[in-house]
């Protein structure tokens, strides 16, 4: 005799494993899809991450203290008695930077129907696509962000929404997270490279020299790259790929290689339809961006409370015969030293 499957109890035991629930639930019925797991997959694609310094917040908002000068040292002079002369005092002089938890969210409905008639599979499907939409947002927020909403977004980094010219633009309603926060392109203060055509290695060697005393230890600085790029430089002999490094590197998700002992990231968030000054301006649209840092200036905030780094929250609607999953999640970013940040301007996208 075939029991009898209660739709209603699968939709609830999907809920309950979506949410991370034990195996008391029913969980065992279907591969367990957690928030945990959704957070791994996170971690492992969005390679800033792994990159970035992190930082755990208890609170919405927290200052964190940055060097803004450092010791002076003198020259000592020893007298014939050999009591030396007194060095004028010096002390580390301090600023901050405000860290604010930022909350991006997803509203997305999902039928009973398509639970009852195909459980098996609907767990990994909404799992996957979660884990990997919102890694490509947290790279889009880390890189993109920019808080200005001038001229109708059109002073924005990004420029003003549009459904036909530019997709990646912001708005009330497009993409407006990336007006939560400055991200790493607003930020950079160091003193831009202008490519202006071909991005050829020379223009790297600039930007290094750019960040002065940040760039001392190459091992500190990463180049991200957009894809385009990514693949110009995967065909340079110069670049030191991964199974070159050695036992004792470490190597981070994401990262292509390293030239001049810089690690190389390639990202599919960078704009490739910018100007030469590497905003997006609706007139020149040819042009993309790249960026040199130093990793230790950006800084992630993470909230210690487990259900506001990740969470999903379910709301029933019978009438429609669906519920509606809203994923969450709880975020920081900030820089500390905006002049460890150089652009390089004006990259053909072709």
């Amino acid at each position: 005799m075939t029991e009898e499957i209660n739709f209603n109890d699968v939709v609830a035991r999907v809920k309950d494993a979506l949410g991370g629930a034990g195996s008391s639930t029913g969980s065992t019925f279907f591969p367990t899809e957690t928030s945990e797991e959704i957070i791994q997959i996170v971690y492992e694609q969005n390679f800033m991450r792994g990159l970035f310094p992190a930082l755990p917040m208890t609170t919405r908002t927290i200052n964190v203290p940055k060097l803004t000068g450092s010791v002076n040292f003198h020259a000592q002079t020893l007298s014939a008695t050999e009591s030396g002369t007194e060095a004028a005092e010096s002390r580390q002089a301090t600023s901050e930077i405000t860290l604010t938890l930022k909350t991006m969210i997803a509203n997305v409905p999902i039928g009973n129907y398509l639970i009852a008639y195909g459980v098996e599979g609907l767990l990994t499907v909404l799992r996957d696509d979660i884990a990997s939409r919102l890694a490509y947002n947290e790279q889009n927020l880390f890189i993109n962000a920019d808080t200005e909403t001038g001229s109708s977004y059109a002073d924005n980094i990004m420029g003003a929404y549009n459904s036909s010219t530019n997709t990646t633009g912001v708005n009330a309603s497009n993409n407006d997270y990336l007006l939560e926060l400055d991200g790493l392109r607003k930020s950079a203060t160091a003193t831009a490279v202008s490519v202006s055509g071909t991005f050829a290695l020379s223009h790297l060697r600039t930007a290094i020299a750019n960040l002065g005393v940040y760039a001392d230890n190459r091992d500190e600085l990463a180049l991200i790259v957009p894809r385009n790029l990514e693949v110009q430089l995967l065909g340079l002999t110069e670049l030191q790929t991964l199974d070159k490094y050695g036992p004792s590197a470490t190597i981070l998700s994401g990262e292509i290689g390293r030239i001049y002992g810089v690690r190389v990231f390639g990202t599919g968030v960078i704009p490739t339809n910018l100007n030469y000054a590497g905003v997006f301006d609706g007139s020149t649209t040819t042009q993309t961006q790249a960026i040199l840092l130093h990793v230790r200036s950006p800084l992630i905030g993470n909230p210690t409370q487990a259900e506001r780094r990740f969470n999903m929250g379910f709301e029933d609607e019978p009438q429609r015969d669906r519920f509606v999953l809203i994923p969450r999640q709880d975020v920081a970013f900030g820089v500390r030293y905006a002049d460890a940040i150089c652009l390089l301007n004006g990259i053909d996208t072709v």
